[in-house]
């Protein structure tokens, strides 16, 4: 199970605050960035790292 928590998980509501709150911005916004990332297959099945990455290729900075 180790191995499950390097991998973002789109269907956990507690990763996607997670991962939002590591940003600058308005949190509702990053948040529907990450599920719209998500439902484009962007960031799914992806490493917390490429999930970072792929909002900051969208233009969101981190803290």
């Amino acid at each position: 199970m180790d191995n499950d928590r390097k991998y973002f998980n789109c269907s956990q509501k507690h990763e996607i605050d997670y991962l939002a709150k590591k940003f600058v911005g308005p949190k509702e916004e990053i948040v529907q960035k990450i599920k719209e990332l998500c439902k484009q297959k962007v960031i799914h099945y992806s490493t917390h790292e490429e999930a970072e990455k792929a909002l900051m290729d969208a233009g969101y900075q981190k803290k």
